[in-house]
């Protein structure tokens, strides 16, 4: 009896062992999906505090923010169906 206990533990974490982490697997998959949809979507909220001045146009901070959504903008500069919903989403926040 207790030999069998002893094999089904045994067995039971060598089964733990072999099969691959769902959660850290789940979680890249999210982020991979996630980041890209929060860098386009931060473009409204970001506009608006640079237009009402919470964020000066003539700084360095705002400068990096040119250079780092610098694809974004070729992308709406080629693709006008992008640029229409950037121009619009922009307006829904207050953004110009």
């Amino acid at each position: 009896m207790a030999d069998c206990v002893a094999d089904k533990i045994g067995g039971m974490d060598s089964e733990r062992h072999s099969r691959l982490p769902v959660a850290p697997l789940v979680a890249v998959v999210v982020a991979l999906l996630l980041l890209p949809a929060l860098y386009v979507l931060a473009v409204g909220p970001l506009g608006a505090l640079i237009n009402n001045g919470y964020i000066s146009s003539e700084s360095t901070f705002c400068y990096a923010l040119e250079v780092i959504y610098a694809p974004l903008k070729y992308c709406s500069d080629n693709c006008p169906p992008l640029k229409s919903f950037l121009v619009w989403y922009m307006r829904l926040c207050g953004g110009s």
